[in-house]
Parts: C-alpha cells; structure tokens; sequence
C-alpha cells in the first residue's frame, strides 16, 4: 500500500489517496487490468475516518507518487 496523488479528468484539484500498489509502475499494471482502482483516502474525516475510494481508470489523466 502507498500514497499517490491522481490526477482526474474534470477534477481541479488532485486526488491523493492509499492504493494497494508499491510504485506508480505497479499501478499502472493494475489500471491497465481493470476499471475502477479501489483504495482509501489519504486524510481521515471529521470522524477520524479514511473513506473507501472506487476510481474510474478512464478518468485518470496523471499519477504521482506522494511522499
């Protein structure tokens, strides 16, 4: 599991979440088998909660290892 920040079509801002994948390598191996990439949002909530994320590979324009 590691942090990326994506970047989606028709989003202004990037979206920086948890997904199981050691490098942007890997992910784009797992974007390239399937349509949507399941993850969790990097911040937690007003209740200390990190939502469950499902992203549609379509939309992803950019992604960026975060560190």
């Amino acid at each position: 599991m590691a942090r990326f920040r994506l970047f989606l079509i028709g989003s202004p801002q990037p979206l920086e979440v948890d997904l199981p994948a050691s490098d942007a390598i890997e992910l784009g191996e797992i974007a390239s088998r399937t349509r949507f990439l399941d993850g969790h949002l990097s911040d937690a909530d007003g209740h200390g909660v990190c939502a469950g994320v499902l992203i549609p590979t379509c939309r992803v324009q950019l992604i960026i290892e975060a560190n």
